[in-house]
């Protein structure tokens, strides 16, 4: 309480702690006792009908908020696991690489799908923290793999928005530097759900990637924003033909058709082609006519935690080495 002039006033004074700011309400003694009298119950009613509007827009500020605090407490309790899908020559059945895929493990155990969590992590910006953590994780659990296989290749995605960040690529060259692992072993595979805004720009970082060893696959391509001058202006070393045209490779003469046009461009471009979502050995042979030479999908393994994934590895080695000559080892 303070007087100023003679007249008793009642001062009232409040700092944020977040913010810098400062607010101070006084009333006069005189001028409080006549709305006390007058309008006490309409502005009463009118402060309850604001303070429930304020508690109605919190509330769902924190709603809003809820999913992204999670995958911040998420990401800074290492929960993003990754997965692998083995990547296999079709004719043998050999693996001779992996996707590696992000799945969230609560501590729980409880296991998210990515189709639960990447878009928002994409819209809110954890993209980029999720993709360094999945991939610094799954250095540590392949370094034996890849350092007594050399001609094993890991793949991780990338989004177009993170591959076209600043200082990706050092980024990229010091993780796996510190990890003791070949570049040549690192697949960069660029996503397609969102367009490349800057294909020159893109251009230019696939070719530092390459100049440093790494190679760099295009993801989805016949589905995706990847149209025909992409494929040869990105520089890229692989493209890998969508599970859309392999679902239907054995009911569809067009279908057909379109995989022998991508393998013929890839192999005028000097590319590699990688064929997703196999699922059965009717799709394998159909692939392996239109000249695809690898592929990855259910019909050898789903995506594995990592455990799981090393058996099939050693499995797979054990029964290579013990098979005839020619013997195809997914058939």
């Amino acid at each position: 309480m303070s007087t100023d002039l003679g007249e008793v006033q009642i001062s009232f004074d409040r700092s944020s702690t977040r913010l810098p700011l400062h607010a101070t309400v006084r009333l006069e003694q005189a001028v409080l006792s006549s709305w006390n009298s007058e309008a006490y119950w309409p502005a009463l009613a009118v402060a309850l009908g604001l303070g429930a509007l304020f508690g109605i827009l919190l509330a769902r500020s924190r709603r809003m908020e809820g999913p992204v605090a999670d995958l911040d407490r998420a990401l800074a309790a290492g929960e993003f696991t990754p997965y692998y899908q083995p990547i296999f020559d079709l004719r043998t059945g050999q693996i001779t690489g992996c996707e590696v895929l992000a799945r969230w493990v609560r501590r729980d155990g409880v296991v998210v799908p990515p189709m639960n969590f990447i878009p928002l992590a994409e819209s809110s910006g954890r993209i980029e923290a999720m993709t360094w953590q999945i991939l610094r994780s799954a250095l540590s659990d392949l370094e034996v793999v890849l350092r007594a296989d050399k001609s094993f290749k890991m793949s991780v995605n990338v989004v177009p928005k993170h591959l076209l960040s600043a200082g990706f690529v050092e980024t990229l060259r010091r993780t796996v530097l510190a990890a003791r692992i070949s570049a040549r072993q690192i697949v960069v595979e660029v996503t397609e759900r969102d367009e490349l805004d800057d294909l020159d720009r893109a251009a230019t970082i696939v070719a530092e990637l390459r100049d440093h060893g790494f190679r760099v696959a295009i993801d989805d391509v016949g589905v995706g924003h990847s149209g025909l001058s992409r494929l040869k202006g990105l520089g890229a070393n692989t493209i890998k033909i969508d599970k859309f045209f392999v679902d239907t490779i054995t009911v569809d003469a067009s279908t057909t058709t379109i995989v022998e046009m991508l393998v013929a461009l890839a192999k005028d471009f000097r590319m590699t082609v990688v064929a997703e979502g196999i699922e059965t050995e009717e799709q394998r042979r159909a692939l392996i006519a239109s000249g695809v030479e690898e592929g990855q999908g259910y019909l050898v393994a789903a995506p594995l935690p990592f455990a799981k994934f090393s058996e099939l590895v050693e499995s797979h080695r054990h029964s290579a080495s013990a098979a005839p000559a020619g013997d195809v080892l997914v058939a």
